[in-house]
């Protein structure tokens, strides 16, 4: 087998047309790359800006964050139910975001400490004791299922949310629904 040393115009135009292309393609793949990480990044912005603006979710981030009291015989059907089942709504639809892997765990660092926060409400535990036995009661799934999910699979719940009886000796859980 014996090469040729020669060069003619045609092949070097096709050399150098092969390394533009790659070059271009590895420049057009970074490029790609790095727009999809600003929007990753705007996307979460957005997450994280509606917990704050929203003139719903906000004042019952708030209410959770400092301890107020809301959860009683008349909240259901009353002013502040269906603000707090929007917030509650929206904190299951980010960690359905995150069991779905749309976003990732490092993302979900941004969102971790509200979600906790919620899960640890009394109120919220009493409220999820109500929805939780009410579904079970009718055979459904539990509404805000994605939150709650998130805090069984962390074991934010202790033994005695599970029993649909525990209302009758634990102050904690109250029985508001019919279940």
């Amino acid at each position: 087998m014996t090469f040729l040393n020669t060069f003619d115009i045609g092949n070097i135009i096709a050399g150098l047309s092969f390394i533009a292309v790659v070059i271009g393609g590895i420049v057009s793949l970074y490029q790609y790359s790095k727009s999809i990480k600003l929007k990753r990044a705007d996307y979460i912005y957005d997450l994280i800006e509606k917990i704050r603006t929203d003139k719903e979710i906000s004042p019952i981030i708030y209410k959770i964050e400092y301890g107020e009291r809301w959860y009683d015989a008349n909240f259901h059907g009353g002013k502040i139910e269906s603000q707090v089942d929007k917030t509650l709504s929206y904190f299951a639809y980010i960690c359905y975001l995150k069991k779905q892997k749309i976003i990732s765990d490092k993302e979900f660092e941004f969102f971790k400490y509200q979600v906790n926060r919620i899960l640890t409400n009394d109120c919220v535990i009493d409220y999820f004791y109500n929805l939780y036995h009410f579904a079970n009661k009718f055979n459904t799934p539990i509404s805000f299922k994605h939150l709650f999910d998130y805090g069984k699979n962390n074991k934010m719940f202790n033994d005695d949310f599970y029993d649909s009886s525990s209302y009758i000796n634990n102050p904690k859980y109250h029985k508001y629904l019919n279940f």
